[in-house]
């Protein structure tokens, strides 16, 4: 049999070994991929408060804009946003991609709608994907303008 101290060894051991050995298996690009994700995720919520809290949400200038490499608020320059944002994941330096390219405007409720003020995202969720290499994290939006991370 064993003693108690003799098990506790053996756990802090495979503590210690698991705290080196779990980083190395999972790879730095899904820690980029979930921080991107993160950070998409407080944009994308920051972006559509802003929007409820407009006259005319609908404009392009409140609406939330996702390209490959960028997503946030408008990068129009009338819209008199200057360069120092805090509503903006810009991952042009880095090899983490965003798919699902679109514009999503929010109505007054904070639920997504499309240009034209009719909802979208009603049948299925929208999704927003980060990917690199083979390791991915999404956002979901609902069409009651609920915004998660998703599988």
């Amino acid at each position: 049999g064993f003693t108690l101290i003799e098990l506790i060894t053996i756990l802090v051991i495979l503590g210690i070994i698991s705290v080196f050995a779990v980083p190395r298996l999972s790879g730095a690009e899904a820690f980029s991929v979930i921080g991107a994700r993160d950070s998409g995720l407080s944009v994308a919520r920051q972006v559509q408060l802003r929007a409820m809290q407009q006259e005319d949400p609908s404009a392009d200038c409140h609406a939330l804009n996702v390209t490959a490499s960028r997503m946030g608020g408008s990068a129009a320059s009338g819209c008199g946003f200057n360069t120092d944002r805090s509503d903006l994941v810009d991952l042009s330096d880095s090899s983490v991609r965003i798919s699902s390219e679109q514009t999503i405007h929010f109505d007054l409720l904070g639920r997504p709608v499309a240009a034209n003020n009719n909802r979208i995202c009603i049948a299925s969720e929208c999704k927003i994907t980060f990917s690199q290499g083979s390791s991915s994290a999404s956002i979901c939006l609902n069409s009651e303008g609920y915004f998660y991370a998703c599988s």
